[in-house]
């Protein structure tokens, strides 16, 4: 399941994203506030405000909690997906590396096919990350790597402990494709994360339904709690999928073995 509001909000610079969650909270709390101050006065708390404001502070500790357990977990596959690129790009270089000890035919085939399966990946499967999906095309080209690598036929016993280590780094660096595509999607489900915006919505319309004497202290109350939200809600959208918006994970890694590491 998509959730294409997230998708257009990422759509936005650092700025841009952090005006567009405010005025949408903020918009939603005053229409709130507006209805049931000036329409349903008789609902507000008044004499009751006193034991309204003890569940109203037990409310905020009970969504406190839950905002940071999601927020940790959506930070913690961030990283995760990061790690798993880095990785990915070492595991890459170290069998590129090992080719040296096969013939100059053997080296030059095998590295080529390692420098084509970057190229791929960071000019055609890298975008598609951003829709969910993955480049056939790349598939194709680290089973090429794969088959290549089985097929190996060492020599002596150096090439022979080369060979496996090949295989083994070949078999990683195919899980470790498979954990970055895996993870190429929203970190929270769609009921985790409809579930914590209603959530968000109800401790914030919960503040509405307080009577004071100033019209203007409330609001200016309403602004500072709907921003603070915000702000807990910002950090938790930029890394809510690891190659959408201002923070989106790049091909760095792979390039700079590209540009840096296989020209020496």
């Amino acid at each position: 399941m998509d959730l294409p509001l997230l998708r257009y909000l990422l759509d936005a610079s650092t700025i841009g994203l952090r005006l567009e969650i405010s005025f949408i909270v903020l918009s939603l709390c005053f229409i709130v506030f507006f209805i049931f101050q000036k329409l349903f006065p008789k609902i507000l708390f008044g004499e009751d405000s006193e034991y309204a404001g003890f569940i109203y502070n037990a409310m905020g500790i009970v969504y406190s909690l839950v905002f940071a357990f999601v927020t940790v977990l959506v930070w913690q596959n961030y990283n995760g997906v990061s790690d798993a690129i880095t990785k990915e790009a070492g595991v890459l270089n170290n069998m590129y590396r090992l080719y040296s000890a096969f013939p100059p035919e053997v080296e030059k085939q095998g590295r080529e096919s390692i420098r084509n399966y970057t190229n791929i990946v960071i000019e055609e499967e890298w975008p598609l990350l951003k829709k969910d999906q993955f480049s056939i095309k790349a598939y194709q080209a680290l089973l090429k790597i794969e088959d290549h690598a089985i097929h190996l036929q060492p020599q002596n016993a150096g090439q022979s402990n080369v060979h496996q280590q090949m295989l083994r780094l070949a078999t990683e660096a195919a899980e470790l494709r498979r954990s970055r595509i895996y993870n190429a999607r929203f970190a929270l489900a769609p009921p985790a994360w409809i579930g914590l915006i209603s959530s968000s919505l109800v401790f914030l319309f919960f503040s509405c339904l307080f009577k004071l004497k100033s019209a203007k202290t409330h609001v200016i109350l309403i602004v500072f709690l709907g921003l603070t939200i915000v702000g807990v809600m910002y950090f938790l959208i930029l890394f809510i999928h690891p190659f959408l918006g201002p923070m989106a994970l790049g091909p760095e890694p792979l390039e700079r073995l590209l540009k840096i590491s296989w020209i020496y």
